[in-house]
């Protein structure tokens, strides 16, 4: 049983984080390839993952860990100085300090446990670790563990770096990422490495989001930087851009030794399973033949990721594979993460204490096995993430037209998109595969109604435009519920031919959406079917079981009066309203306000050419609009059947 001072604590902190929407939860995935994972049943596109040259999905990786699990066991069953040391732990150790150019490597359980390790090997009390304020946790854990004095020095500020190992007592090692893992940004290394030279200070260097990725021949940041021999000690992993699992230390045999002989993490740990060692041995071999070609490409598809990025004003940090956006508050790196996710594409938000309080980010991580598709969904998710949060919030209404009919003169036309032409095209078909419990509940949209724009201009659902209307950064306007914007007047030919139409047609009474799209098709073209939804106009004036109230007129017409049952309550509800005759007209009349359009034969209003939607507004028509239409066709409707009356 757990005390009762224990539950409180527990509570107390639980409390804590969730006030300031730091909680965390585990998730079940399932991976499926390099880019992909599931989410019960939905599937996103992985931007989240450290693999990044699409390694972890190799079957070749997989086959060779099958293989040696099948000769040779699983399990090693000791620590490598008793009985779990193997050829292939030993020929693992000689391919990596082959592939890093160094005399030795030794392997560890993990990247965590190799900082550990090696720090604590190698300073102690009376020592001096000097280590960058944005080092991993790792590096941190391993410098307070190992009782030396611990100084931190500015994120990438080596002024203070100098002037800190100026003042330093004993052995003093200076520990750096090269590549961080979460502003993305690097270190100069050749800097750190005059300042070790100068002070005798000795260098370690955590390369592991750069090992395989970054360099001409995959050697990580030092390689690219050109001080590769001048770096005596790195610690990197198997387990990121190699796909498989695992930390190993490349230096000299000299300091090999030492930590091998010193290291707390490496005697006390049993030996990593001899088909784990098989597989980084396969990841490694797979990285000389196709290291060259998989790099190429993860440079491409960083070079467009951050132009698109640059392009649609997005400020993210550093210039190579991780990208990190600064968001500043858990809230907004929350909610971003959530937007990405309901749009089908995974990308975990960085908060304290992974970052610093205030320094929340979205960390993209890209892949050589993404492609130009992925990554332009991700950036247009990006935007539109980012006009929901300012309050121009078209997502939703991109989500409710996906489901209504669409006007095919809208689709010809082209929208705006500053010079990203590709960003928006794969928006609305990922809507329909997020969970639909994760979306907004259409009530809570009614804020969204249709915008009187005061020039009588068209107020359309069109889910391609959504976005584009987001890029032109338009305001929706204020409005007031019972404010009226000059509209055209219903046809009184449209209304006559509809009152004559035969029983079982709908009188076209008011001009719907899926009437546009039906006029505007071809002869050859085929209709799209009215969206199956319950509160649906259309579908109600079609249903035999609507309400009587949005009967055709002829219907109600040759309804007795003394059968209706409230006619006098109808008399009273129509004198409350407007007649058809006198009434202004207001918003929630306007469909195409542009001018007088032609009517055809079924008194059906025909949609206007491509060119005259010069600037369509993205507009959302359900909610309290669709009720005080509904409410006004119902007057309408008694009106036209007391004159109907009157006249027969």
């Amino acid at each position: 049983m757990v005390p009762e001072i224990w539950q409180r604590f527990f509570k107390q902190q639980r409390d804590e984080r969730e006030s300031r929407k730091q909680n965390r939860k585990l998730r079940s995935l399932r991976h499926m390839g390099s880019t992909r994972v599931q989410i019960g049943s939905h599937e996103l596109i992985n931007f989240s993952s450290n693999d990044y040259l699409g390694l972890a999905g190799d079957m070749r990786v997989a086959e060779a860990a099958a293989s040696a699990a099948g000769r040779f066991g699983w399990g090693t069953g000791a620590s490598r100085l008793v009985t779990g040391s193997s050829t292939l732990h030993n020929k693992l150790e000689g391919e990596t300090a082959a592939f890093r150019g160094t005399e030795a490597a030794l392997v560890f359980g993990s990247g965590y446990q190799a900082n550990l390790g090696v720090i604590t090997a190698l300073v102690g009390k009376g020592d001096t670790v000097l280590s960058d304020a944005m080092n991993h946790a790792s590096i941190v854990a391993g410098c307070r563990l190992s009782g030396a004095t611990i100084k931190v020095f500015k994120h990438r500020d080596y002024d203070e770096l100098e002037r800190k190992l100026g003042g330093s007592h004993g052995k003093c090692l200076v520990v750096t990422d090269s590549l961080f893992s979460i502003q993305g940004d690097a270190a100069e290394l050749p800097r750190i490495v005059k300042l070790c030279e100068r002070f005798k200070a000795l260098l370690l260097v955590d390369d592991a989001h750069a090992n395989a990725c970054i360099g001409k021949r995959g050697r990580g940041l030092p390689e690219e930087q050109s001080v590769l021999a001048q770096v005596p000690i790195v610690v990197g992993t198997y387990s990121k851009a190699l796909g498989s699992y695992g930390g190993f230390v490349a230096c000299s045999e000299e300091i090999k030794d030492h930590l091998v002989n010193h290291s707390r993490p490496f005697i006390y740990t049993t030996a990593m399973p001899i088909a784990l060692a098989a597989a980084n041995i396969e990841a490694l071999k797979i990285l000389r033949r196709e290291g060259d070609a998989l790099r190429l490409k993860l440079q491409a598809n960083v070079k467009q990721l951050r132009s698109r990025l640059d392009t649609a004003d997005f400020k993210a940090t550093g210039k190579h594979h991780i990208v990190s956006i600064p968001l500043g508050t858990p809230d907004k790196a929350l909610y971003y993460a959530e937007q990405l996710e309901q749009q089908g594409l995974l990308c975990y938000p960085m908060r304290w204490p992974s970052v610093p309080e205030g320094q929340d980010a979205l960390r993209i991580s890209v892949s050589a096995a993404h492609t130009e598709d992925e990554l332009n969904r991700l950036v247009a998710a990006l935007r539109q993430a980012r006009d929901r949060a300012a309050g121009k919030d078209t997502a939703n209404l991109t989500q409710r037209s996906a489901r209504r009919p669409t006007h095919q003169a809208l689709q010809m036309a082209e929208p705006e998109t500053h010079g990203d032409e590709d960003l928006h095209a794969e928006l609305e078909p990922t809507i329909s595969a997020v969970d639909s419990s994760r979306l907004p509940n259409p009530r809570d949209l009614e804020d969204f109604s249709p915008q009187p724009t005061g020039s009588g201009d068209t107020i359309i659902m069109q889910p391609g435009n959504a976005s584009a209307a987001s890029e032109d950064s338009q305001e929706w306007p204020d409005f007031d519920d019972d404010e009226s914007d000059e509209a055209m007047p219903l046809n009184d030919g449209a209304a006559s031919e509809a009152a004559a139409e035969p029983e079982g047609q709908p009188a076209a009474v008011e001009v719907t959406q899926a009437a546009t799209v039906e006029a505007t098709a071809g002869p050859d073209d085929k209709v799209p079917e009215p969206a199956t939804d319950s509160h649906s106009e259309t579908d109600a004036a079609a249903d035999p079981k609507a309400d009587s109230s949005e009967a055709p007129a002829e219907t109600a017409a040759e309804k007795p009066a003394d059968e209706s049952g409230d006619d006098a309550d109808d008399e009273e509800e129509a004198d409350d309203g407007e007649d058809d005759t006198d009434r202004q007209p207001d918003a929630s009349d306007t469909v195409i306000g542009l001018e007088e359009l032609p009517v055809s034969e079924s008194g059906k209003t025909l949609a206007p050419e491509p060119d005259e939607f010069a600037d369509p507004v993205i507009a959302n028509i359900e909610g309290s609009t669709r009720r005080r239409k509904r409410n006004k066709t119902k007057t309408r409707h008694k009106s036209r059947t007391r004159s109907l009356r009157k006249d027969n």
